[in-house]
């Protein structure tokens, strides 16, 4: 992407460490790209409150819309409920 340029979509997760993640998205992005990625937490905090981990990083290699990503920052924050319709659609996108 182009200095400036962004990009906003959704991707699944393929396999994701301490240092980074491999994704599958919606976009093609070249190594070097910056990126800032929002991943919705499986588990809940205290079996109730939604938990994202956001994250910045650079795609360190790409094949096609599947890339891997290295972290340069990552924290956990609360999120809001989400429809769940609306992820449900997102996600079959990506099937």
């Amino acid at each position: 992407m182009g200095a400036g340029q962004t990009v906003v979509g959704v991707a699944q997760t393929l396999n994701i460490s301490s240092g980074g993640v491999l994704v599958s998205a919606e976009h093609e992005f070249r190594p070097g790209t910056q990126i800032e990625l929002i991943l919705e937490w499986p588990t809940l905090l205290d079996a109730n409150v939604p938990l994202q981990l956001v994250t910045t990083g650079r795609v360190m290699h790409s094949r096609g819309v599947v890339c891997g990503i290295a972290f340069a920052r990552y924290q956990f924050r609360t999120a809001k409920r989400k429809n769940s319709q609306a992820f449900a659609a997102a996600a079959e996108r990506l099937s």
